[in-house]
């Protein structure tokens, strides 16, 4: 099993600009043997929690439905993201994984709000883990914040989760804190993290995200890191 980080240069509020982009990161993946084709947190779209989560003509359903496009024309399993609509409810931050033939594998909405930057004024927190079983791996699903939780993922070992995969928007501030956790999350559960950040600056919100794409192994070592340019890495 091969999980390639897409780290690409983030274009916010594009949707059609962000999906050209992550088809030839698709291609590229394919091209490198990848399996699974990892992108970060509301990549379609840009993440900005005080920002307005629909876009005029192109909907959180759209954006599901690229996704599981764009995993059956590469043929390859891709881990995306969109921002679902609940009846009655606030939408929510959702990791959304198609396999091969365009078919969703798995959905996981985000559990813990990052309540500092007032996520939790514009989406639903999530209720559960999710995990899902591709290429004889078991997976399980995280999101940003919920790196800084060790029940999410000690829940994820005793189902019997080989990986767990982290979509993030994370700012180049804390991005030690990023590396750490990724590299304990993995030590202490005594399995592989794949980490997919976000690269570029949001001249909206004035943050800045390095990117730092990782994939640690069951001892916490480093086994891929992205740096803090364009491009990925795979393991």
């Amino acid at each position: 099993m091969r999980v390639y980080c897409a780290q690409i240069a983030q274009v916010w509020n594009d949707p059609a600009i962000a999906f050209t982009r992550a088809e030839e990161a698709a291609l590229h993946a394919v091209g490198e043997g990848a399996d699974l084709v990892l992108f970060s947190e509301q990549y379609a779209t840009g993440w900005r929690s005080s920002a307005d989560v629909g876009l005029p003509g192109f909907s959180g359903a759209e954006v599901k439905a690229r996704w599981c496009s764009l995993a059956k024309e590469h043929r390859v399993a891709v881990a995306g993201s969109y921002a679902r609509e609940v009846p009655s409810m606030l939408p929510q931050n959702v990791m959304l994984v198609a396999g091969p033939d365009g078919n969703v594998l798995a959905e996981y909405a985000k559990m813990h709000l990052f309540t500092p930057g007032g996520e939790d004024l514009r989406y639903s927190a999530g209720t559960e883990p999710v995990c899902f079983s591709y290429g004889g791996v078991k997976f399980g699903c995280a999101i940003c914040f919920d790196l800084r939780f060790p029940e999410l993922f000690r829940a994820y070992l005793h189902a019997g989760c080989a990986c767990v995969l982290v979509q993030a928007a994370w700012p180049a501030a804390r991005v030690a804190d990023w590396e750490l956790l990724l590299r304990a999350r993995a030590l202490e559960n005594r399995g592989f993290v794949a980490g997919c950040g976000c690269l570029g600056y949001d001249s909206g919100c004035g943050v800045d995200y390095s990117g730092r794409s990782l994939v640690c192994d069951y001892e916490g070592r480093i086994v891929a890191d992205a740096g803090v340019f364009e491009g990925g890495c795979c393991a």
